[in-house]
């Protein structure tokens, strides 16, 4: 019995020798917060043309504060991989130049500013001698008033305070619903959002409550080697086509030393490229605005290391 035993031992591991035996699934794991929920969504549609027995892709986790949050997941070996959009890279690679080891795995698609505000708004006019309530046409006239973000937002926001020159106040919450409270209580004279239009948190909302602004054309001039102009149109929240920046959405990666996860990511990018025409037409509508052709604008494209011969 025990020779039989041993026997079918050796057989067994003669298999697994000759590469017969089925390899265990490989694992893709995906930093995917965001505040408005469109990674999340996006990573959930790349899940179901990807996902399978031999390949499985989940989200990180412990993963918050959106686009900050998921940056740090991989940046701290967390995740493989990151949703985000280019302005949080671009600030943290200015800031910590080993940031840079990072590189793009797949190039997505423009994900504008959302400026929110209430249509009657909560704020009060600045002045000594001045009543009543401020009226805002653009972010531009909120110089001096407090704006609010979440997750990568806040570097947004931040940007356009900065290097936009907006001469507002950046209040950080931890959640879009800490935003949106801190909106609706006037705590703040706008939030922001970014994300792909239409946000799924934003097209909800009551129209009658809420207006959505333009940047303004002065902040939008000095932001135009970080951000590419766009418009936005929600309708009820804008009155036609509204103007913006927008960052780019991003997957993004590292280098990996071991087969296994260099494979992981060879597969990942693989099936999401050969799955894109179905997502283009079953999936949400900003799946339409990838190319495959797409490298991004980070100008830091992952090449992916060829696998070893026989592989």
């Amino acid at each position: 019995m025990k020779i039989k035993s041993i026997l079918a031992l050796f057989a067994l591991l003669a298999i697994f020798v000759s590469g017969s035996l089925v390899s265990a699934a490989e694992v893709f794991t995906i930093a995917a917060d965001s505040s408005s929920g469109t990674y999340n969504k996006a990573l959930g549609e790349i899940i179901n043309v990807c996902g399978s027995d031999e390949f499985t892709i989940v989200p990180a986790k412990d993963v918050s504060g959106g686009a900050i949050g998921n940056l740090d997941a991989l940046f701290n070996n967390k995740a493989m991989g990151a949703f985000l959009h280019s302005d949080v890279f671009t600030a943290n690679s200015m800031a910590d130049p080993s940031y840079n080891s990072l590189k793009t795995l797949i190039s997505l698609w423009p994900e504008p500013i959302h400026v929110l505000a209430l249509k009657v708004s909560k704020t009060k006019k600045l002045g000594r001698f001045e009543f009543g309530v401020q009226d805002f046409a653009s972010l531009s006239d909120m110089k001096n008033f407090k704006i609010g973000a979440a997750g990568g937002g806040v570097i947004s926001a931040r940007l356009l305070q900065g290097q936009g020159q907006g001469g507002f106040m950046v209040n950080a919450y931890n959640s879009g619903d800490d935003l949106m409270k801190a909106l609706d209580g006037g705590e703040i004279a706008a939030a922001i959002f970014v994300g792909t239009a239409p946000l799924p948190n934003l097209e909800k909302l009551d129209k009658n409550t809420y207006k959505l602004l333009p940047i303004g054309g002065e902040i939008v001039d000095r932001l135009k080697s970080v951000y590419k102009p766009t418009n936005i149109n929600y309708v009820g929240l804008s009155n036609g086509p509204v103007a913006t920046l927008a960052p780019w959405a991003t997957i993004m990666t590292r280098k990996y030393s071991t087969e296994s996860k260099i494979s992981a990511q060879r597969h990942f990018r693989e099936c999401f490229f050969s799955k894109l025409g179905e997502l283009q037409d079953n999936a949400s509508r900003n799946w339409q605005q990838v190319s495959a052709t797409d490298q991004g604008v980070l100008n830091n494209w992952y090449e992916i290391p060829t696998p070893p011969a026989g592989k």
